[in-house]
């Protein structure tokens, strides 16, 4: 049965309707979550990065003395240049035999903020560089992603009727994406280059999450745009399609990029984490067991028991754990300690 063309006008009416409401919520809802998401991902490192900056552009050294170590990490004491006397954990490792005569490198204007001169410290966002490539290779790949969009984009202009000069709708499709884009990057550039004032003020934490929430909207607007001018622009040769991955290989390999490889990775780090390969027996004053100021309040602290004990003369603290005993601060209990790295310490039982 042929349907009439008021049928097929309504038919399309609704179809386009539903192609106009799927686009506005994916530009008002959909990427702007992403961009928030991505941005609250991205801020667990991007910290530690502007940090290393400081420390490359702008740090000052120091000679300081090791008090202790205290969870792995050593507690230099040392003074400023402008004669400010500084006891702070310092990033890097100090290993049992090093001196405790030592080198800082600090923050002049966070002193607190330091690390031992020559340690090889690397921010954690920067060991995901390498899956860059993957997320681009994904992109690029995925079978209703932006190459095949544009692919269909350029048939659809080649099977159009006579192509317009200026296509309806694409200048304010051009200004709003490139004002939302450029907006959003210039908004999360001034907040990282005031990334010291992060702690004093609100404005630009909230400045960053305002441009995180409008750069992907804008690129978004401007593809779009991309699209309609293929669409409508004049005729070209007919494109090569591109390679991509049907939906089953693409889901395999979302699930190897996200889910079997972080798991395995995340398995052996806990594996490896606190294995004590060569012992070293000896006694430790418990500080605290349970949760609270010293172990913290995260999950599991009802388990863990802070240590103190001495190495060669250099005080330590770290955390182990309480085996299900009922330990009270000030007791006395026997331990071993890893003899390279003493900061690897596991509780044996009460003296």
């Amino acid at each position: 049965m042929t349907r009439s063309p008021n049928a097929r006008r309504r038919s399309d009416g609704h179809s386009d309707g539903r192609t106009r409401w799927r686009a506005l919520f994916r530009t008002c809802v959909v990427l702007p979550f992403l961009g928030l998401l991505t941005a609250l991902v991205l801020s667990f490192g991007v910290g530690d990065a502007v940090t290393r900056l400081h420390y490359a552009t702008g740090s000052a050294t120091a000679p300081g003395t090791v008090q202790e170590i205290r969870e792995g990490r050593p507690v230099v004491a040392f003074t400023t240049a402008d004669g400010t006397e500084v006891t702070t954990e310092v990033r890097g490792d100090h290993r049992r035999g090093d001196p405790i005569d030592v080198t800082v490198r600090y923050l002049p204007e966070r002193p607190t903020e330091a690390m031992l001169d020559g340690s090889s410290w690397i921010p954690p966002i920067l060991f995901f560089l390498p899956a860059a490539p993957l997320l681009v290779l994904l992109v690029l790949r995925h079978p209703h992603g932006p190459r095949a969009a544009l692919y269909r984009a350029r048939l659809r202009g080649l099977a159009g009727a006579e192509p317009a000069e200026r296509p309806p709708g694409l200048t304010p499709l051009l200004f709003s994406g490139a004002l939302l884009t450029v907006g959003g990057a210039a908004l999360v550039v001034v907040a990282l280059a005031a990334f010291e004032s992060w702690r004093s003020s609100d404005l630009f934490p909230a400045l960053a999450v305002v441009g995180a929430a409008l750069f992907p909207p804008g690129l978004d607007l401007l593809f779009r745009g991309r699209l309609l001018r293929l669409e409508r622009g004049p005729s070209r040769p007919v494109p090569a399609p591109p390679r991509l991955w049907s939906t089953e290989a693409y889901a395999v390999m979302i699930g190897l990029a996200f889910l079997v490889v972080p798991l395995t990775l995340l398995v052996a780090w806990s594996v490896a984490e606190g294995e004590v390969d060569d012992p070293e027996e000896g006694t430790a004053t418990v500080v605290a067991a349970g949760c609270g100021d010293v172990i913290g309040n995260g999950r599991g602290c009802e388990d863990g028991v802070a240590l103190a004990y001495e190495v060669d003369g250099l005080p330590h603290t770290a955390t182990a754990d309480m085996l299900g005993l009922a330990l009270e601060p000030g007791e006395e209990v026997r331990v071993v300690w890893d003899a390279e790295d003493p900061s690897l310490v596991l509780l044996e039982g009460p003296l």
